[in-house]
């Protein structure tokens, strides 16, 4: 019996990697999770449920997957290999997202030092594999071609990408178990349902940012701000690239299934859309005029620079040209479902549709309970 161990399986990209390989590969499935207010078991259930009916999965396959109580910032991640039993490959999927000064201690612990602890792990069950999700984003200020290849330390934007790039470089240092290393770049619903079960943050936090803009204008008196377009820093010809949850864990199984060889692979979209549009149809659905993209903060009024500063982790992702080689990927996996996928405004409207659903229900919520 094959069995696969898959970390960060109550997030988004684990959760819906472990329903992937539940879906594809027979396998059973192992997953490390930290104990919260619930014990792991019961979390990892949740998750998965959850992600299950979003996505249009089966949720009978879950059967085959068990947690075990983690914890990334213990040797071994606190888990007794004993209690897993041998595996075939390790998937190392879970993340700190925070990226503030005050949390860059623990972020590394997760995010480095996590690793560290994974791939030990990983050793002493005996896996041949340790497919490690990463982000395109280790490109840091790197703009043009980013090739399939080791990302330079000291460039990142942030300290989240400064981190991911560490955790890169540990997993240079030693060639047991075989290293893949996967970079999605900024992960979206479900290619069908839209749908995310999971944290929303990326694109997601910049919608959530535009749809509190109303409530923003109120705090601060500004009742001529409806009608003004925002000034927000930005390059109307950068692009966004963004690649739905369920094509990024297709992608992850089908390099497994064809055994890829140790490497880096873009699992980013190859012909990502402008900016301008996105952003435009975003303002659009909230019902605020179009936004002005400019290069500098001159001529910002109070409510550019509240939402300048709200937008300050997602600007690096606003200016600037990358495009992500994806030879290792298409060498491997040609079929991958990520290269034929396409992004358009109907699909954007869709997206922004269904997350603007939970927005005003979530507000609805809160306006009912004050």
């Amino acid at each position: 019996m094959t069995v696969h161990v898959v970390t960060g399986a109550t997030g988004l990209v684990g959760a819906a990697l472990v329903l992937e390989l539940l879906a594809r590969t027979g396998a059973d499935v192992v997953c490390p999770v930290r104990p919260g207010r619930t014990d792991a078991a019961t979390r990892l259930t949740a998750a998965l449920t959850g992600a299950a009916r979003a996505y249009g999965a089966d949720e009978r396959l879950i059967a085959r997957c068990r947690a075990v109580p983690a914890d990334l910032t213990r040797e071994l991640c606190g888990v007794d290999p004993a209690a897993v039993g041998p595996v075939d490959e390790f998937w190392h999927c879970a993340a700190d997202l925070r990226y503030e000064d005050r949390h860059r201690e623990l972020l590394f612990d997760t995010n480095v030092t996590g690793t560290r602890h994974a791939r030990e792990l990983a050793r002493a069950l005996g896996a041949t594999v340790f497919n490690y999700v990463s982000t395109a984003y280790v490109a840091g200020r790197r703009t043009g071609l980013l090739r399939e290849e080791p990302a330079p330390a000291g460039l990142g934007n942030n300290h989240y990408e400064e981190s991911k790039t560490a955790a890169e470089h540990l997993l240079s240092e030693s060639d047991e178990p075989m290293v893949r290393v996967l970079r999605p770049s900024i992960v979206i619903g479900h290619s069908t349902t839209m749908a995310v079960a999971g944290g929303r943050t990326g694109l997601y936090t910049i919608h959530r940012r535009v749809f509190q803009l109303d409530r923003m204008l109120t705090l601060i008196g500004d009742t001529d701000g409806r009608e003004r377009p925002l000034r927000i820093r930005a390059d109307e010809d950068s692009r966004i690239n963004v690649v739905p949850v369920d094509l990024v864990a297709a992608d992850a199984v089908t390099l497994s299934e064809a055994a890829a060889p140790a490497g880096v692979y873009h699992l980013t979209h190859p012909a990502p859309m402008r900016l301008r549009p996105g952003l435009d149809l975003m303002f659009a659905m909230s019902g605020l005029p179009a936004p002005l993209l400019v290069g500098d903060d001159d001529g910002f009024q109070q409510i550019d620079r509240e939402f300048d500063r709200r937008l300050d982790f997602h600007r690096s992702y606003m200016t600037g040209q990358k495009t992500f080689e994806q030879g290792n990927l298409r060498a491997v996996a040609p079929g991958a479902r990520l290269l034929s996928w396409t992004i358009d405004l109907p699909t954007l409207e869709r997206l922004y549709g269904w997350h603007l659903d939970q927005l005003s229900a979530r507000a609805t919520v809160r306006a009912a309970v004050r």
